[in-house]
C-alpha cells in the first residue's frame, strides 16, 4: 500500500473524528449508565451538560494536538 494514501487516510480520519465523536459519546454514555435514550433525549439537563462538557474537552484535546498528529502524518510520507 502507498505510504501517501495511507498518510492522506489517517488525516482525514483524524479530521473526520471530531464530527464523530459526539455520536460515539452519547452512545457509550447510554451504553455504560445503562440510561435509555429516551430517557436521556427527554430527561434531566445533567446529562446533556456531562456530555457536551466531553465533546468540549476532546474538541480542545483535538486543537491542541492537531497540529502534532498533522506534522506526524507529513512526515510519514
Amino acid at each position: 500500500m502507498n505510504d501517501g494514501f495511507l498518510a492522506s487516510v489517517l488525516a482525514l480520519c483524524w479530521r473526520w473524528s471530531v464530527f464523530l465523536m459526539f455520536p460515539l459519546l452519547v452512545f457509550g454514555y447510554v451504553e455504560v449508565l445503562g440510561v435509555p435514550l429516551a430517557e436521556f433525549d427527554n430527561g434531566v439537563n445533567h446529562h446533556k451538560w456531562i456530555l457536551v462538557s466531553l465533546y468540549l474537552l476532546y474538541v480542545l484535546l483535538w486543537w491542541r494536538l492537531n497540529r502534532r498528529v498533522l506534522a506526524l502524518i507529513a512526515r510519514r510520507r
